[in-house]
């Protein structure tokens, strides 16, 4: 059976049709199986040392848990001054491109740099998590190819579902952020509503989408029984 994909939480829930995937900030502790690492811009002011872009390089090139680098990005509402945080950006993003890695991008009011730095390391998949704005955004973000992650959930805006009809289906992950008030299945079963399909089609597209998105990982694991303790 096609597990449920939680793309991106921050704690891992044991759910038994679940495969989750936990972010990890820098040497946080936390339980997890499968997870990214990255310094996240709510909590880094200054440019990372070398001792901690080493921890994101080593995890990432030598556990093969560590399915990409991040989250990380752009906060224009919280965290240092965007000018420091762009540099931050680009000292994590110097490390994916060296490793071909993954990254899950946090950008919040801050669309138009993070897509100049695309342009700049574009040898790499980019997903942006959370993503609640519009249709015309999506496809900015999309067109640059950068993947969306999304969180449907029980009062969305209209704005925000125009864009859920939209998306390509080929490009999506459906994550909870930890947000459990609704939980990933139930996230599952919005989203399917809002496209005319049944849950098991967007459980095997999003299964497909996230087992090419991390390709390099995922190879050297067995699925869903893996994450089982």
């Amino acid at each position: 059976m096609t597990p449920y994909i939680d793309f991106h939480n921050h704690s891992i829930w044991h759910q038994p049709d679940v495969i989750e995937v936990v972010s990890i900030h820098g040497l946080q502790q936390k339980n997890k199986k499968y997870y990214t690492i990255g310094y996240h811009p709510w909590w880094t002011e200054q440019p990372l040392t070398e001792s901690q872009l080493d921890v994101l390089e080593t995890a990432y090139a030598n556990d093969p848990y560590c399915l990409g680098i991040g989250e990380f990005g752009l906060d224009k509402l919280k965290g240092a001054n965007l000018d420091m945080q762009a540099i931050i950006m680009e000292q994590q993003l110097k490390i994916a491109s060296k490793h071909h890695a993954p990254i899950v991008l946090h950008c919040v009011r801050s669309f138009e740099r993070a897509l100049v730095l695309r342009k700049k390391y574009d040898n790499f998949p980019w997903v942006n998590h959370g993503f609640v704005r519009n249709k015309i955004l999506a496809k900015q973000v999309l067109d640059a190819g950068i993947h969306l992650s999304l969180a449907p959930h029980l009062r969305m805006t209209p704005v925000f579902e125009a864009m859920l009809k939209y998306v390509p289906l080929d490009r999506i992950f459906i994550e909870t952020d930890s947000e459990f008030h609704v939980n990933i299945q139930d996230r599952y079963r919005i989203f399917a509503e809002i496209r005319q399909m049944s849950v098991d089609e967007i459980k095997e597209i999003v299964f497909d989408n996230f087992t090419k998105f991390y390709s390099d990982k995922w190879k050297y694991h067995g699925g869903l029984n893996e994450q089982l303790y």
